[in-house]
């Protein structure tokens, strides 16, 4: 297991098998080997900095997943930005978090603010004592009312809705994200903040969808059991959206696809065939 530890930077694959097959655990999770003199005096010094900001890193990387399943965004569709707003410094592994959490940018923010507005929301205990008949049109008032303006009215304490006087204990405050983004905060490393950008565009669809595309293919190729090296004839059929230029050479060339073409003709009987984004896809390969 030593070696399999030891290998694993140079060689993941095998010495994972390996690892696998002797533990049940994957070996890029298990620590470096103690006790072995040789290990010890090859091994650089230990940088609990750096051991902590890469625990911080893969937290952030799994939040961000937690945060797009909760947003029904799916994994393959990038975000066009991502903002961690608080703790440690961690630039020098934003284009490796940016690559995790599939996002076009990733960048540092100081103020959560940016992306959170205030909501009101009654405390219908409070207020059905207080209001009683009159609560569904206090109710009412309180829904279309600008949350900011009736915070600072209550604070001077002329907060009135259909007659009644409103105090911070008829109210609920709470902060949420405004339309278009998504966010989670790990409070374990200080209150740390991930937010990502859930807009949509044709630029973006067009990338996730190339993505779906070269995934389907490559799934095909091992179905047909062809070599690693071996170069397919591709053809694709899109009826929603069309792959931009460069999301089409990109599958073209990970498909290592020398005969190709989308959109051209009608796509035969026995192409296959899904559908994503509200895109219809068919394709087939040879």
């Amino acid at each position: 297991m030593i070696v399999c530890r030891l290998m694993a930077p140079v060689s993941p694959f095998i010495p994972d098998s390996i690892h696998r097959g002797l533990t049940g655990s994957s070996v890029h999770l298990a620590d470096w080997p103690v006790g072995s003199e040789l290990v010890e005096r090859s091994l650089p010094p230990t940088d609990d900095i750096l051991e902590r900001e890469m625990d911080l890193v893969r937290s952030l990387a799994e939040t961000g997943r937690r945060v797009r399943v909760e947003a029904g965004r799916r994994q393959r569709l990038p975000c066009r930005s991502g903002w961690i707003v608080g703790g440690p410094d961690i630039s020098q592994f934003h284009e490796i978090l940016a690559e995790e959490l599939n996002v076009e940018e990733l960048t540092t923010e100081d103020d959560l603010d940016r992306f959170q507005k205030i909501e009101v929301h009654p405390n219908r205990k409070a207020l059905g004592a207080k209001c009683r008949g009159d609560l569904p049109a206090v109710l009412s008032e309180i829904q279309s009312a600008e949350p900011e303006s009736l915070l600072l009215e209550i604070e001077a304490g002329i907060a009135a809705l259909a007659g009644y006087e409103i105090t911070s204990d008829d109210i609920e405050i709470r902060r949420v994200e405004k339309d278009g983004y998504a966010a989670s905060t790990l409070s374990e490393y200080g209150d740390v903040s991930l937010v990502l950008d859930m807009g949509i565009d044709d630029e973006l669809l067009s990338k996730g969808l190339a993505r779906d595309i070269i995934r389907r293919v490559q799934a095909k190729r091992k179905e047909l059991d062809l070599e690693i090296e071996a170069t397919i004839s591709l053809s694709v059929w899109t009826d929603g959206l069309e792959l931009s230029e460069g999301d089409w050479n990109r599958l073209v060339s990970e498909t290592r696809a020398s005969d190709f073409s989308m959109n051209e003709g009608e796509f035969p009987a026995n192409s296959e065939k899904f559908d994503v984004d509200g895109v219809s896809v068919r394709f087939v390969i040879s």
